[in-house]
Parts: C-alpha cells; structure tokens; sequence
C-alpha cells in the first residue's frame, strides 16, 4: 500500500482535516493550464481541507491523443504533494474511448466495463478515506458506484463542469451516471441551462459559481505585447480554428494569440499559436490584450457555455470586449456573438468588439474565492445555496 495507517473516514476522530478526494478523467492538479477543478482544489486546500486530486483515463495511447499530461508519466501511480493537494495520476496499460468509429465504438462497452473495476489498491484507499468525493463530469463518472461501496458514508457530488454529450464522452459514462444517480448526494452545476438534463436530481440541485484567487490577479506579469491591437484565445475545448483563419485574415493588423489549443493549423501571419501554459502565465496575455477571443464549435447543448466557460468569465473579470459564438454571449454586456461558420458574421463581430475596445475599458465582472467556491460545492445547505429544482 502506499498509504499507511490511514482510518476510514466514519471512524476519525473529530479535529482532524475533513477529506476531499476529487476524480478526474482528463485534469491533473499539475497541469499547466488551470480549468475550475483545479482551482476548487486548490481553494480547498488553503482552506483547512485535506485534498486529493485523482487523475484517471491514462494509458499508454495518451502519447497518441497529445494528452497534456504526458509530461507527468514518471510521477504517475504515487502520490505528489503540491500546493498542499496530493496529486495522484493513475496511469493504466490501455484505457478506453470514445470512437467514431461504429465497431470500436461497440466494442468500448465492455472495455469501459472492465477499466470501471481495474484495480488500485491506492485509488480505493484514498476513496475509502474520504469525506468527500468529488465526481468532476466526464469518464470519472464510471467510478461512482465504486465510491459508494468503498465508502458509504462519504458525501458524493457530481460536479457537472460539462453535459456528455457536449464533450463527447462514450455513451457507457452516460449510462452509469444514470444508474448510480442514487449515490450522489447533490449535483452542482456549472451552469443553471443544464438543469433539464437532471430531472432525477431535482431537491439536490445547486449552482456552482465561479471564483478567482486574488493572489495570481495581484502579481501579473508585464504586457507581453508591442504597440497594436492584440486578440488572445486561450483553452481548447471545442476550439475552432476555423474563426482564426477567416477573420485573421480579413484583419492583417490585428495580432491574434491562440494558447493551449492543442492545435496546429495553416493560419495567417498574425496568428501566432503557443503551446499551453501554466496559468498564472496567461494572465499577462489576457489582462493585456485588447479583446478576448472565445472560438467555440458547435456542439450537443453549448448554449450552457454562455454561463460556464472559464475563459469567458477571465474575460468579463478584465473587462475585455469578447467575441464568441451567439450561444454563448448569455447576458454579459462585455460579450459579441458571431454565427458559427459564418464567415462575414465572424469578421463583423470582431470589428464590433474592436471598436468597443477603443472607446475604452468596459466594467470588469466580480467573483467571489474559489475557496468560497469549494465550501458552497461541499455543503450548499450549510451556506444558503440556493436549490435550483
């Protein structure tokens, strides 16, 4: 075992930190760029909780998929301290996927049957130990019934970062969040437009806010940009390089800065791509650009994404004029909407936005802490969340 004489968490003693494991299928608490997982972790951790981070969905085909968590491969299957969370990435001969194609998409099921029970006596430990598990949406969601019999006093919350069938997931992950809804105590929601896709969950349905950590926001580094207009896009989630390639080139001087999209394209001059970066090393991007960019794809129920996307809110944060498809400018003033695939539409929002952008700094959005966003995820009730159905 690599744990050693570690109790269950019914039979703590009080005064001991509470346990919160968090299960993830595609983030590291160590990778370079920071989605809101990673920054509940961590705000838990600086709050008193004693925080694990289980990365999962780890093989050796992720060499083939550019998986950003290559670069931790020597660290996996042992525990890391970092900034206070025990990192732990579980790395596993195969793993299975999602396919377009229809054989192998079949032939996933029982593959996802047999990963779902793979053993790890240190996976389990951890998971017996908890007082809380988090259950971020994706493949994590097959560990569910697991927790549950491992632990049956442990308070389990789906964190529904995404809807499935929006990131593509194998149906097997939709099935099994279907048939262990019964082990979830509450789910929190990135966004209240996912509601309907939780009927089962109604009394135990709350809505997870973003947060900020003050601390990265206070010590930005200097502008990286000479004199001009800079456009910045960072992440890659249903990245549409498509946007880059029209407008860029209807707007030869604007410079526009793709990071961490996981991709290389054929694009104009002044599209400048970089790879992914550690968070706080975007900031300097985002804080001095003059618009932020938001190149959604269209997708199964994006329109949530008007009220979850990460980069959209660090965006709002600034005050940056934003341009990303209609379905996700939602209510903030600060957002400019293009059709998707339409490239006049395109063009003409990035004008407007750039306009915006001259005739000064828009009204930047206020966020509470992350750590006062992991307290709200654990316990709703206790800090007068309000039940979304």
């Amino acid at each position: 075992m690599l744990l050693n004489g570690s109790e269950g968490s019914a039979s703590r003693s009080e005064g001991l930190k509470q346990r919160v494991v968090i299960l993830s299928a595609f983030q590291d608490y160590r990778s370079r760029k920071k989605a809101s997982i990673q920054q509940v972790a961590e705000g838990l951790s600086k709050t008193g909780y004693e925080v694990t981070f289980i990365s999962t969905r780890f093989s050796q085909l992720s060499a083939r998929t550019g998986d950003s968590r290559l670069f931790l491969r020597e660290k996996s299957n042992k525990i890391e301290l970092v900034d206070g969370v025990r990192c732990y990435l579980w790395r596993t001969a195969v793993h299975p996927f999602s396919s377009k194609n229809v054989v192998l998409q079949a032939l996933m099921y029982p593959a996802f049957e047999a990963y779902k029970r793979w053993p790890n006596e240190d996976v389990d430990q951890l998971l017996s130990d908890a007082d809380y598990v988090v259950v971020e949406s994706g493949v994590a969601a097959i560990y569910i019934e697991r927790v549950r019999r491992l632990n049956a006093a442990a308070k389990i919350i789906y964190y529904a970062a995404d809807l499935l069938d929006t990131i593509g997931v194998h149906p097997f992950v939709q099935d099994q969040l279907d048939r262990n809804r019964v082990h979830i105590d509450h789910v929190c929601l990135r966004s209240t437009l996912m509601k309907d896709d939780f009927p089962w969950a109604k009394g135990r349905l709350y809505k997870a806010e973003f947060g900020i950590n003050k601390a990265n926001y206070e010590r930005i580094g200097p502008n990286p940009y000479p004199g001009g207009q800079h456009a910045v896009s960072v992440g890659s989630m249903l990245f549409d390089p498509a946007y880059f390639v029209a407008v860029a080139e209807e707007m030869p001087a604007v410079t526009f800065h793709v990071i961490g999209s996981g991709l290389t394209f054929a694009a104009p001059e002044n599209v400048k791509i970089y790879p992914e970066m550690r968070f706080v090393e975007t900031l300097p991007f985002l804080k001095h650009a003059t618009i932020g960019i938001a190149p959604y794809k269209l997708a199964p129920g994006v329109e949530y994404l008007a009220e979850s996307s990460l980069k959209l809110a660090q965006y709002d944060y600034f005050g940056l004029p934003s341009v990303c498809p209609t379905f996700a400018v939602g209510e903030q003033p600060n957002r400019f909407g293009y059709n998707p695939g339409e490239r006049a539409s395109m063009v003409a929002t990035t004008a407007v936005a750039l306009a915006a952008a001259a005739n000064g700094p828009m009204k930047g959005r206020e966020f509470g802490s992350w750590a006062q966003v992991g307290e709200r995820m654990l316990q709703p009730v206790q800090h007068g969340v309000p039940l979304l159905a």
